[in-house]
């Protein structure tokens, strides 16, 4: 426990840091995260044994992370030469690949880039510097509330057999403690930084980034059931790797920026 606290904490920690950096250093940020979070998924899926197929992977990791966040021309002259080149290996004489193997490639590649870089999008919107916040509240207090009130009070099993410690008691208590977040975060906004508040609209983010917090956790965990792994990685003793740790905030991001973006206002100056 004095372990899972002390990285906890680092990590925390640097997350803080970056959040409240410069749009060029987030940038930075989340393509590292990807990168780390693609090599633990390449790794849990058996897609490491093939080198060439890794190098290409995880160039891609930044290149769709760059083309996702800096100019949208890009994006589609990439995929195209990211099939082209995932093609080109399966037909190599030599090469033991199967199409199954270059589908998992292109899928969590494209998922987890994706899904991760809309981080950025929101950091780009007007008020982007606290709406990104949200994502992180909506997944963490999700986790936290999950968590403590299924230890208290989970009686019943949410699902066996893909996690068997979580309850649906966890679930209801995730769900209730990421909107109280939002509304306290709300407050917060309001009281020191002198922002208008919607808080109807903050509580149903909360409801909603919960209840996708806990697909993406659940998700992740029926990956890791399949492939017959615990963790993801080591990189944060006591949490395990980038994926165990972001695999709901992964989720979460695009829900949050198509909520903020085409739904409603929740914050006004």
């Amino acid at each position: 426990m004095k372990q899972r606290v002390i990285s906890g904490l680092i990590g925390a920690l640097i997350l803080i840091l970056f959040l409240i950096s410069d749009k060029f250093f987030l940038n930075i940020g989340m393509a590292a995260v990807s990168f780390i979070a693609l090599l633990e998924m390449y790794e849990a899926v058996g897609l490491t044994k093939y080198l060439p197929l890794k190098v290409l992977g995880l160039c891609a990791s930044f290149g769709f992370t760059y083309a996702y966040s800096a100019d949208n021309k890009l994006l589609l002259p990439m995929l195209y030469c990211y099939i082209l080149a995932l093609f080109i290996m399966y037909m190599i004489k030599s090469s033991k690949l199967k199409l199954q193997d270059i589908s998992k490639m292109f899928f969590l590649t494209i998922f987890v880039c994706f899904f991760m870089v809309h981080i950025v999008f929101i950091r780009k919107l007007e008020l982007g510097k606290y709406l990104i916040w949200t994502v992180f509240i909506g997944a963490f207090m999700t986790d936290t509330f999950a968590y403590l009130v299924g230890v208290f009070f989970g009686k019943h099993k949410l699902n066996e057999w893909l996690s068997p410690k979580k309850t649906i008691e966890g679930c209801i208590g995730g769900l209730l403690g990421s909107m109280g977040a939002m509304a306290l975060f709300g407050f917060v906004m309001e009281r020191f930084f002198k922002l208008g508040a919607n808080y109807p609209m903050l509580v149903l983010l909360g409801f909603a980034s919960s209840a996708v917090a806990q697909l993406g956790d659940l998700s992740a965990s029926r990956i890791k059931r399949e492939f017959g792994i615990k963790d993801y990685g080591q990189i944060m003793p006591g949490h395990g790797g980038v994926m165990d740790r972001f695999d709901s905030v992964i989720f979460v991001a695009p829900l949050v920026y198509i909520f903020v973006s085409n739904i409603a206002v929740i914050f006004a100056r």
